[in-house]
């Protein structure tokens, strides 16, 4: 992986744990995308950040832009079905 998307991918797991503190969160790999399970109990959520959403971006305002597409809130309402942030914003999708 190259600096610039483990860069990217510190700053996706920095807004997790910030928003999502008292989860676990584990990281799984992906050709395509940077994806995170987070559970705590019963509780569980999946997110895939495709690296066509970030490749425009600094990881300084990788943050700022998860928060604009909504992404915490968005895993909230939608528990454990998968969210896939894309270049569109965030959605709902598939693992």
């Amino acid at each position: 992986m190259s600096e610039y998307r483990i860069e990217i991918r510190d700053a996706v797991l920095s807004y997790l744990e910030e928003e999502f503190s008292a989860f676990d969160i584990k990281e799984e790999q992906d050709k395509e995308s940077y994806c995170f399970r987070l559970t705590k109990q019963s509780d569980t959520h999946f997110i895939r950040v495709m690296y066509s959403a970030t490749q425009s971006s600094k990881a300084s305002e990788i943050g700022a832009q998860l928060e604009q597409y909504a992404v915490a809130s968005t895993m909230r309402g939608l528990g454990d079905f998968p969210v896939v942030v894309t270049e569109q914003g965030c959605m709902f999708g598939s693992p």
